[in-house]
């Protein structure tokens, strides 16, 4: 095994980790720390304090984000010529060894992006390219307009449903910033820009999400208010990822960087629509409508299309990588 340390000084620690930190976590809250331990090799370790306890509360979304930094890593020393070796336990630790063949996904790195706008108008371009990615056997693919309707609505009630739950609504807009003068704007969760909202919606989203959200919902007006149906629907497709169940969090979140990834490589961005994995019942749901084997577990569900001509991705939001080095 190749020692780590050795092998890499300050500037290219920094660097390879500032790349390993570019794959995706939930909420963005970007829980994996790195260190250069002495037994030469790199250890992945949760943050004790970027947690979601209410929406993750097994910690299960943080492995999957830990494995995801993994596969980023690993993909990062790969262009450096260096294999490496990925030992999952209690955590995550990646051993280095010589002679490893760059990664052809690593560049759709930098174009891997969510937008939670609407998708442009779908074509026969990208009908291929999620006919091509339903070749993939933990990917079940929806085109159809109908089947997508459905989708939608189900989102739409399973989404109402979780807001209601005041600690997981409050937990949620804990990692949301809403104005450019939140001290963490450009450092992690979800601004006001990767939501795609104005600065007049983002302020709508902090009372709809917050105090009035329960005087809304009475009145009927919260369901309309946070609907993302009509996205849904204009997607090009539902894209639902399923693994074995029995596979660990943090090998389902290699994965998943990796699908995400492909996704990206066809010219395609993306929105997670998480809550339908994360509610048993609508999972369930899923499952069985789409034909989804009863020893597969559901780990979650896109919108997929493409940019719409002239939009803008909005600009990355990443801790600088001297703090995630311990």
């Amino acid at each position: 095994m190749i020692d780590a340390r050795a092998l890499f000084d300050a500037d290219e620690r920094r660097a390879l980790v500032a790349e390993a930190n570019l794959a995706p976590s939930v909420h963005n809250i970007q829980p994996a720390q790195f260190r250069f331990a002495e037994d030469g090799a790199i250890h992945i370790v949760e943050h004790p304090r970027r947690r979601i306890p209410v929406g993750d509360p097994t910690g299960a979304d943080n492995r999957k984000s830990l494995g995801a930094a993994a596969e980023g890593l690993v993909m990062a020393l790969a262009a450096r010529s260096i294999a490496a070796k990925v030992c999952i336990d209690v955590g995550v630790r990646v051993e280095l060894e010589a002679d490893a063949a760059p990664d052809p996904l690593r560049a759709h790195v930098q174009t891997r992006a969510t937008w939670r706008g609407a998708f442009a108008t779908p074509s026969i371009a990208d009908a291929r390219a999620l006919a091509d990615l339903a070749r993939f056997d933990d990917l079940t693919v929806v085109t159809n307009a109908a089947q997508r309707a459905d989708i939608a609505a189900l989102y739409d009630a399973v989404s109402l449903l979780t807001l209601r739950d005041n600690a997981y609504r409050e937990e949620l807009v804990s990692w949301m910033r809403l104005a450019r003068s939140h001290p963490d704007w450009a450092r992690d969760g979800l601004n006001a820009e990767a939501m795609a909202l104005s600065s007049f919606e983002a302020f709508g989203a902090g009372v709809v999400m917050g105090k009035a959200f329960r005087t809304l919902d009475r009145m009927g007006l919260a369901g309309p208010l946070i609907a993302e149906g009509a996205k849904v629907k204009g997607a090009a497709g539902v894209v639902f990822f399923h693994r074995p169940a029995a596979e660990s969090d943090y090998e389902t979140g290699r994965r998943f960087y990796r699908v995400w990834l492909e996704i990206a490589a066809r010219g395609l961005v993306l929105c997670p629509m998480s809550v339908l994995a994360d509610s048993a019942e609508a999972a369930a749901q899923v499952k069985k409508t789409w034909g989804i084997r009863e020893e597969r577990k559901l780990v979650t569900a896109f919108r997929v299309g493409r940019l719409p001509e002239k939009a803008r991705l909005p600009a990355r939001v990443r801790l600088p990588a001297d703090e995630l080095i311990v």
